[in-house]
């Protein structure tokens, strides 16, 4: 389940340079399929346009590479839909630039919403391989339903 990687991704539970070739390690259209559900996770978070900069910033990517000037543009849905559509030499900067946003969402979320407790699986201790493979038990079992 692909969510978990990113998840724990955004968490820095996996560090940049596994991240990277984690990443990597996919061929370019499995990685287009990554950057399509990272960004509609990011959405579903509640990404706002203000927290782009922020996102550039923690990403350590260079405000003029193209998927930070596009994000930066306002619109943030319709930006990441481009994103979406860019060559995949853009790819690495982009998975950056989106978990970078999304950890910053979610940690707003979280604060707002889930600090005395959720039941979000994605705020679960995803450091502990008993709980991520109890996660995945439930997803499998929940497709099967």
């Amino acid at each position: 389940m692909i969510e978990i990687t990113l998840n724990q991704i955004q968490q820095e539970l996996i560090s940049q340079e596994d991240a990277k070739n984690w990443f990597l390690s996919f061929p370019t259209e499995d990685q287009q399929e990554i950057l399509q559900r990272l960004s509609y996770i990011t959405l579903q978070a509640g990404a706002r346009e203000e927290d782009v900069c922020l996102a550039i910033t923690k990403s350590k990517l260079r405000e003029t590479y193209t998927p930070c000037v596009l994000l930066s543009k306002g619109r943030l849905k319709e930006q990441m839909a481009k994103l979406l559509k860019l060559p995949s030499s853009e790819s690495i900067k982009t998975f950056f630039l989106l978990i970078s946003l999304l950890a910053i969402a979610d940690a707003r979320r979280y604060d707002k919403y889930c600090q005395d407790g959720c039941s979000h699986w994605w705020h679960r201790d995803l450091s502990d391989r008993k709980v991520v493979d109890e996660i995945r038990c439930e997803f499998e079992q929940s497709i099967l339903v």
